[in-house]
């Protein structure tokens, strides 16, 4: 699809949601009711959402531009930056330390188990290669880096960011030294997919990682706007000390690329990849996206830290900040007020809420449908709906994090689990703590805001797929896995010098799936 198609199709997209939404709108304002005022509004974000997700995907088929490095050097002296927390995965580090040029590897250890500590010190000394821990663990993953950094200055040219449970490719450091030797460009990106999984859970979901990202990266390549991801990226040395190291936050990615951008660096996509862990369970998976939604908040709660970027770099990273936290409440609010208005005999048109679960779906498409193509039709429907289903059950782990979020606690850093949840119902009450504690309230307001007892389906309908997702997922028999409580460790920003949590998420779809 040639640029120009590509911009068209976005008109296109563009030009069929304003007429969905027009008869929504004119279905509102005959109905002359606040409750239907509300679910149009929140079938319209929802529209966004699928929108945004369609228009990447259009794009994402549009020739990409390819960089031309100005003449320059690449940086010689390279550091392989390992972040460590009581998560080691040994097997995993020798790997991504292949590279094809030399490079030195730091274990830059946070860990608090004792155990985990002597095999990163055991790891180190048998390969030559040095373990860095810090007197005070604050700021989070960047404050782990910038002490690391802080010993490492003037050593290197360049830094490899790599997680504990990352697999870079062997031409990682290669290509992406290339992509340096332009003297304006800060960080060359690689791109990530999931490792193939150690559970049924994982082997299912983890390829839409490397789909959804794929799309949602060349899309926003095509607007000239790229992201660092946080792991899987060179980062020049100079431009660390120029914006003052990573900014101390939840989602130091996303800030980092704000902090960058706003000093003029640039961010490239580079030709090679990198596969990591997805989230083991169904646990795991709610650990990821509480995290994200707290983040998305926080960070919207202080847009004034994007000041000085390009009006468009920031529109963008705004609106994808948004969309997950936006979307959770439209969701929510639908389900509410559709139910509602059916309960008073003025149901929402069934065409609007079709149009609003294709819209939510949009995110899940691209992988529904190279399962489709690659495998069989039935594949990819089945994909869909169960994927869907998945987000679906998870509405409320959103909606508590945004309301705890939006009502002024801080973000929390939350470390996902990397062993499977042991089954059973006390696991399962304690899974879904969030819909025992929300959902009786959210009943309760809907009735008495609508006067009609058929309201308390909204709420309801989501509480029972999460409860029947966590049973399923809990009682899903896999041989492989590790049968282990889930830990999770949380850090607080409040205890970390005042320090603001930040997250980035993609479109439709939680930032679960890419870190």
């Amino acid at each position: 699809m040639s640029g120009w198609t590509a911009r068209a199709s976005t008109l296109v997209v563009g030009a069929v949601w304003v007429a969905l939404a027009v008869p929504l709108v004119m279905w509102a304002a005959a109905q002359n009711s606040p409750l239907a005022i509300a679910f149009a509004a929140a079938s319209a974000l929802t529209w966004i959402s699928g929108g945004r997700a369609v228009a990447l995907w259009l794009r994402a088929s549009s020739p990409q531009r390819v960089p031309h490095p100005a003449p320059g050097a690449r940086p010689d002296r390279i550091a392989l930056l390992v972040c460590v927390c009581d998560d080691l995965d040994a097997a995993a580090v020798v790997r991504s330390s292949r590279q094809d040029l030399p490079v030195d590897v730091v274990l830059l250890d946070d860990s608090r188990e004792p155990e985990v500590m002597a095999r990163v010190d055991a790891l180190a000394a048998a390969h030559g290669w040095t373990a860095i821990r810090r007197p005070e663990r604050t700021g989070f993953k960047a404050g782990n880096l910038n002490a690391g950094i802080a010993r490492l200055r003037g050593r290197y040219d360049a830094y490899l960011i790599c997680d504990s449970d990352v697999v870079l490719g062997s031409g990682v450091a290669r290509v992406c030294s290339a992509v340096l030797a332009d003297p304006g460009v800060a960080v060359a990106q690689a791109a990530p997919a999931a490792s193939p999984g150690r559970s049924r859970f994982a082997r299912y979901f983890g390829p839409l990682l490397a789909t959804h990202l794929g799309v949602t990266r060349r899309g926003r390549g095509a607007h000239g706007v790229t992201a660092f991801l946080g792991r899987g990226a060179l980062v020049r040395a100079a431009a660390v000390e120029d914006v003052g190291g990573f900014p101390e936050a939840v989602a130091e990615d996303l800030a980092m690329t704000v902090r960058l951008r706003r000093r003029g660096w640039r961010i490239v996509d580079a030709d090679v990849g990198f596969s990591e862990d997805y989230p083991i369970d169904y646990a795991a998976f709610r650990v990821q996206l509480r995290k994200t939604a707290e983040g998305a908040v926080e960070f919207l709660r202080h847009p004034g830290r994007m000041r000085g970027m390009r009006l468009r770099e920031g529109l963008d990273l705004a609106l994808e900040t948004a969309l997950v936290p936006v979307t959770a409440l439209a969701g929510a609010a639908t389900l509410i007020t559709g139910a509602a208005l059916a309960g008073l005999g003025a149901p929402p048109p069934v065409w609007g809420m079709i149009v609003s679960a294709v819209a939510a779906a949009a995110p899940l498409l691209p992988e529904a449908v190279r399962r489709a193509r690659s495998q069989r039709p039935a594949a990819g429907v089945a994909f869909a709906l169960t994927a869907g289903l998945l987000y679906a059950s998870t509405t409320f782990v959103v909606l508590a994090a945004v309301i705890r979020t939006a009502l002024g606690r801080r973000a929390t850093f939350w470390v996902t689990p990397k062993r499977r949840s042991r089954p059973g119902a006390i696991t399962a009450v304690a899974l879904l703590r969030d819909e025992i504690v929300l959902v009786p309230l959210l009943v309760v307001t809907a009735v008495l805001v609508s006067g009609s007892v058929a309201a308390a389906a909204g709420p309801i309908v989501p509480a029972t797929l999460a409860a029947l997702f966590a049973w399923g997922m809990l009682r899903l028999p896999t041989p492989s896995d590790v049968h282990a409580p889930p830990t999770r460790r949380r850090r607080t920003l409040s205890a970390r010098r005042g320090a603001t949590g930040v997250a980035a998420v993609s479109p439709g779809l939680p930032r679960a799936l890419t870190r």
